[in-house]
C-alpha cells in the first residue's frame, strides 16, 4: 500500500469515530461546542477569573492576598449587610439610592421607548433608517463624554443658562446635583437599550395577525390590550433587564451629575477602590452588587418562554 493510500485509510478512520455518537470525548470538539470554544475560553478568562480574585480579595484584612483561609473573615460582609438590613448609615442610603435610581430609570425608560418602538416597527415608513441611525450614533460615543456634554449645558452659566437669559428668566433653581438629575442622565444614556428590543420585538409580530384582528371586529386599543402589548413583552421584559442591571452600576451619571449628591452602589465602590484604598471592602461591594443583579436576572427571565421566543425567530 502507498504512502497516500496509507495516510487516506487513516484519515477515513479517525473521521469515522469522530462521528461516532456514543463518544461524548468527540462530541465536544464538534460543532456547535466546537463554535462556543473561544467566547466560552474568554468569559474564563475575563469575567469569570477576575470575579473569583474580587470573590477572594473580598475576604481579606487588608489589601494583600493571604493564601491561608483560616484567616480570612467576613467582617466587611457583615459590615454591608447590616448596614443594608437596617436601612441606616452609609449602605442603608446606598442601598436605597441604588434601587430608587434603577426601578425608576427602568420605568422612564419604558414610558418614552416603547411609544417610539411602535412607532418605527409599525407606523413609520419613510425615514426609518435615518431615525435608527439617530437612535444608534449615541452609542458610539463615550458615555463619559455624553455625560460631560449635559453637565456643560446643565451647569450654572453655561449653555442653558444662556438661552433662558435670551428669553428674559434670570432666576432658576440649579439642574445640577440632585437626584432628579441623575435620573435624567440614566435615562437618557440607557434609552436604546430599552427601545431596540421592543422595537426587534414588535417586528416579529406578523400583518396577518392585525387583519385577522381588525376582521374579526377589534379596535385599536383592544389589538394593542390583546395583541400588542403581550407579544411585545419579551422585548419589555429584556429591554427592562437591560437597563435595570445597567443601572445598577452607574458610576459616572451619579458622580458628574449628582455631584456627590446621590450616592450608588457603584459610586461607593468606586470610592472603596479609590479614595479610601480600601480593597477589601470594595470588592466586597462588588460581590454585593453582583448577586443583586444575578437574582436580578434570575427573577426577570423567569417570566419570559425563551424557547417561544426563539421559535418566533426560526418561523420568519
Amino acid at each position: 500500500m502507498s504512502t497516500k493510500h496509507r495516510l487516506k485509510s487513516h484519515f477515513d478512520r479517525a473521521a469515522g469515530y469522530t462521528r461516532d455518537s456514543s463518544n461524548p470525548l468527540f462530541a465536544l470538539v464538534r460543532p456547535p461546542w466546537l463554535f462556543m470554544a473561544p467566547i466560552v475560553a474568554l468569559l474564563l478568562f475575563m469575567f469569570v477569573g477576575p470575579m473569583l480574585a474580587i470573590v477572594v480579595f473580598s475576604l481579606q484584612s487588608g489589601n494583600t492576598i493571604d493564601p491561608n483561609p483560616l484567616h480570612w473573615t467576613l467582617a466587611h460582609y457583615a459590615e454591608i449587610v447590616t448596614g443594608m438590613a437596617t436601612g441606616t448609615g452609609v449602605y442603608g442610603q446606598v442601598l436605597g439610592n441604588t434601587a430608587l435610581v434603577s426601578a425608576a430609570t427602568v420605568l422612564a425608560t419604558l414610558v418614552v421607548s416603547y411609544p417610539a418602538a411602535y412607532a418605527l416597527a409599525r407606523k413609520i415608513k419613510r425615514y426609518k433608517v435615518v431615525f435608527l441611525l439617530l437612535l444608534i450614533i449615541p452609542l458610539f460615543t463615550s458615555v463619559n463624554v455624553r455625560v460631560f456634554g449635559w453637565a456643560l449645558f446643565l451647569v450654572e452659566n453655561g449653555v442653558l443658562h444662556s438661552i433662558f437669559n435670551l428669553v428674559g428668566i434670570g432666576q432658576y433653581p440649579s439642574l445640577l446635583y440632585n437626584r432628579y438629575t441623575v435620573l435624567f442622565g440614566t435615562t437618557y444614556v440607557y434609552l436604546p437599550f430599552m427601545l431596540f428590543p421592543i422595537y426587534l420585538s414588535l417586528l416579529t409580530i406578523d400583518d396577518v395577525t392585525f387583519e385577522a384582528a381588525r376582521d374579526l371586529g377589534a379596535g385599536p386599543l383592544t389589538i394593542f390590550r390583546k395583541i400588542v402589548f403581550p407579544l411585545s413583552m419579551p422585548g419589555v421584559v429584556i429591554g427592562s433587564l437591560f437597563v435595570f442591571v445597567l443601572s445598577l452600576g452607574a458610576d459616572v451619571e451619579a458622580q458628574i451629575l449628582g455631584g456627590g449628591s446621590v450616592f450608588t452602589m457603584a459610586s461607593n465602590i468606586n470610592y472603596s477602590f479609590g479614595y479610601s484604598q480600601n480593597w477589601p471592602l470594595g470588592s466586597a461591594q462588588a460581590v454585593g452588587l453582583l448577586l443583586i443583579t444575578i437574582v436580578a436576572g434570575v427573577v426577570i427571565l423567569r417570566s419570559l418562554d425563551l424557547r417561544e421566543i426563539a421559535s418566533r425567530g426560526e418561523s420568519r
